[in-house]
């Protein structure tokens, strides 16, 4: 783990701003309109490949890092240290894990309560994203595209009842956005690969028949901005609170929890 600075709100102040979430409201709308259907019946002539590595590469890993996976890490990360203070009041426990990890009593502290704030944001993030996500598939009742166009739905059915036919936005590219903005925000590396993964975790949807290129652009939209609102507005003078006092290491941590679990 490294510095948050990269989506600091000094940063990404313009992602949360009133103008980009109408930019991308106006660009929602006309993809809907103009380009939904074109764009699908394009890739519907596609060559085999394609769909291959869309279906057996790509898509397998929407399942590997599914947020219910994480979302469980975390909550497991967060409950073992909500009584950090009762197993550090235990001088025997204490001296062995200070002796075996070779921190001092604050650094053990501090370290556990670091990666217990970014638990906690990995897990309200995909929490939140989540439930506004199919919220919205709920409110507007948009058709994927197998039941608009094979089996006569309305592109539009608000308050469509129906959860397993609507499409937007699109709840595997939330996801994905949001994770890989979680990421991005806590490691300086990579951004471009793990953003480009998201892209092609979002693209895949078309090509596996539930969704439209709109529900793949708001889908990221939305899950990107969930984090980052959490981040700015909660987490970030958390964080930084500890990030001076140089806990940050996620191998030091590893070893801690090793031992908070085994001692």
């Amino acid at each position: 783990m490294l510095t948050s600075d990269y989506l600091s709100p000094k940063n990404s102040k313009k992602f949360i701003s009133l103008n980009f979430f109408v930019l991308v409201a106006v660009l929602t709308f006309f993809i809907f309109n103009f380009l939904d259907i074109f764009i699908f019946e394009i890739s519907r002539s596609c060559p085999k490949f394609v769909f291959d590595f869309f279906k057996y590469i790509i898509d397998p890993l929407s399942d590997i890092f599914d947020p219910l996976h994480v979302i469980l890490i975390c909550l497991i990360i967060i409950l073992f240290n909500s009584n950090l203070q009762k197993l550090l009041k235990n001088q025997s426990k204490l001296d062995l894990m200070q002796k075996k990890s070779g921190l001092k009593f604050k650094k053990i502290s501090d370290s556990f309560n670091y990666y217990s704030i970014i638990s906690s944001h990995f897990f309200w993030s995909l929490v939140v994203a989540g439930i506004g996500c199919n919220l919205i598939k709920y409110v507007l009742g948009v058709a994927r595209p197998k039941y608009f166009f094979f089996e006569g739905f309305e592109r539009l059915d608000f308050f469509n009842v129906l959860h397993k036919s609507n499409s937007f936005p699109s709840g595997h590219t939330q996801a994905a956005f949001t994770l890989a903005v979680l990421i991005m925000i806590y490691f300086k590396k990579y951004h471009f690969y793990i953003l480009f993964l998201a892209i092609l975790m979002g693209i895949s949807r078309i090509f596996m028949t539930m969704h439209f290129p709109s529900d793949i652009f708001f889908g990221a939209y939305f899950g990107a901005i969930i984090p980052i609102l959490l981040h700015q507005k909660i987490f970030y003078k958390k964080i930084k609170i500890y990030e001076r006092s140089g806990v940050t290491s996620f191998y030091r941590f590893s070893k801690l929890m090793y031992l908070r679990i085994f001692i």
